[in-house]
């Protein structure tokens, strides 16, 4: 390996460990839930995704159009990032406060493994599409597509998922 590309492989890990490590630190942590925002993070995401897909791609004029297994690997990537999503946001721990009745939202370590295993992912991911993409015929600008969508739907399925269960808690906290 040349100097530049140890540089690119382990620059990007020296800057995500202590990033991955605060993260994961908030994450463990009690925090309040604002559950009447809890759509923004989503909504911003969404209209990114959008964005993305109809702008037009790098050495082209026009929006790319997706033929039909086009379609079908992006709904298997929106797929599996709803079934993350809904882990993870099945993970997270949501309680009312005792003394003031707001609510309260602890990140699980299993939350903690999706998010690492995510970024594991990405990274080989990335690493196998430069060194194999070309040879294998696949088309990067569809994974990098697929990726951008799992993303969304990763976030969007457990920011529901964690609204439909705060609802729960205060319901079931109503009632006592």
């Amino acid at each position: 390996m040349t100097q530049q590309q140890l540089i690119q492989t382990f620059l990007p890990i020296l800057i995500l460990l202590p990033v991955l490590y605060l993260r994961m630190r908030r994450m463990a942590g009690t925090r309040p839930l604002k559950l009447n925002r809890l759509w923004i993070q989503p909504a911003i995401i969404l209209a990114v995704v959008v964005l993305v897909l109809l702008a037009p791609q790098p050495g082209h004029h026009a929006v790319r159009h997706f033929a039909g297994l086009d379609w079908a690997w992006l709904a298997v990537a929106a797929a599996v990032g709803g079934i993350g999503g809904w882990y993870w946001g099945r993970t997270m721990a949501i309680e009312v406060h005792p003394e003031d009745g707001t609510l309260m939202v602890t990140g699980g370590q299993a939350a903690i493994l999706v998010l690492v295993m995510l970024m594991l992912l990405r990274m080989c991911l990335r690493t196998g599409l430069q060194v194999e993409g070309k040879t294998l015929n696949l088309d990067v600008l569809l994974i990098s597509d697929a990726s951008i969508i799992f993303t969304a739907a990763l976030f969007t399925v457990r920011a529901v998922e964690m609204y439909i269960r705060a609802k729960r808690v205060i319901g079931a906290g109503r009632a006592t």
